[in-house]
């Protein structure tokens, strides 16, 4: 039996949003990458389609972990929710963070229904 798969819809300006990264720190693509695997661990493949379910996390834990500084995560998450592309949620310490536009695909789903027609 194979794994439920998980997909996005990705569009050239977040490609092109990615691909801009400074030397010597973590890429804008391996940050989203990160966000994109802790998503996938908050997913309800359950349900038909799946849910998003927002993971929580703060400020400081992400530039931590990118080695980014405070200000640079927040832009680089607000820019991230100005292309629809995440949502996030801040309360008093922490932010909730989804991924919009996930699809889970069940294991017994044939992924050829996902190939663009001939």
């Amino acid at each position: 039996m194979r794994p439920n798969v998980i997909f996005t819809k990705l569009n050239a300006e977040l490609f092109q949003f990615l691909a801009k990264s400074l030397p010597n720190r973590t890429s804008r693509f391996d940050a989203f990458l990160y966000l994109y695997e802790r998503q996938e661990g908050h997913f309800d493949a359950l349900l038909k389609y799946g849910v998003n379910i927002p993971f929580g996390t703060t400020y400081n834990q992400l530039a931590k972990r990118w080695g980014w500084d405070r200000k640079t995560v927040m832009s680089f998450l607000k820019s991230l929710h100005k292309m629809g592309v995440v949502e996030v949620k801040r309360d008093s310490r922490n932010i909730t963070i989804c991924i919009l536009n996930l699809t889970c695909v069940p294991q017994e789903t044939s992924l050829e229904i996902l190939d663009d027609p001939p």
